[in-house]
């Protein structure tokens, strides 16, 4: 059976002719998400066969010899906000980039920018479910714990994305002021964050050669370590 679903991708993408567009079709899988993590650490088994199966179609739309445009949005500083920004959801529960950009890549780096989109897009929803429930009872205790299983899910993405491409990396990104004016509950607990949240910072900003994007990281990294040191100072953090 897994020969025949494979016989039949190589005659869908030689016919459809876009790395892209059979991407789009694979949007929704309900393995997706997991594969594309295995696709960014390299990995190349997978524990379930229909896993295993969307890992090795991730694989092989990735070997197609064609560079497409994709949007890829930009980090930026905003004076204003006096931050910086990059994504956020829209009403649909879509990612939706500050600033528009498209960049041409080839079927890999592609391929892995869409698995990197993924993978943000479900952080995104977590951290604003998890935020939504803390708004409405700070002291819920399941929702403390899915704060640093949020934290948790980032880190290993982090790492996923260790030495991909800037455009790859830059879903790194995130933006803690919607979060701090006191109406949104917490996306990612206080504590110990800066400690935390060195490494990916790190994997983020290495090479990175943009000057808006440089100083949107700058704004943001005050803003975290303004954070921690808030909850530190009123006793929230041990």
């Amino acid at each position: 059976m897994k020969n025949v679903l494979n016989l039949c991708f190589v005659f869908l993408i030689s016919c459809v002719g876009s790395a892209q567009r059979m991407q789009q079709v694979y949007i929704d899988h309900p393995d997706i998400n997991k594969a594309c993590l295995q696709f960014l650490t390299s990995e190349k088994s997978a524990s379930g066969e229909n896993e295993k199966i969307m890992l090795d179609t991730l694989y092989k739309i990735s070997e197609h010899n064609i560079r497409e445009t994709y949007l890829t949005g930009q980090i930026v500083y905003v004076p204003e906000a006096g931050e910086g920004k990059h994504l956020h959801l829209n009403k649909d529960g879509k990612l939706e980039y500050y600033r528009i950009k498209y960049e041409t890549l080839h079927a890999k780096e592609g391929t892995e920018f869409f698995c990197a989109e993924r993978l943000r897009l479900d952080l995104e929803k977590k951290f604003q479910s998890t935020s939504a429930k803390l708004r409405k009872n700070p002291l819920d205790l399941k929702a403390r714990q899915e704060l640093e299983a949020n934290l948790e899910s980032y880190l290993k993405f982090s790492n996923a994305v260790q030495g991909k491409s800037q455009v790859v990396r830059n879903f790194l990104f995130f933006s803690l002021g919607k979060y701090m004016k006191g109406d949104q509950g917490l996306p990612i607990s206080p504590c110990e964050f800066t400690q935390k949240i060195l490494n990916p910072i790190t994997i983020a900003t290495s090479g990175l050669t943009d000057a808006d994007s440089k100083l949107a990281w700058a704004a943001n990294i005050q803003i975290f370590t303004a954070y921690e040191l808030g909850f530190t100072m009123a006793g929230y953090c041990k």
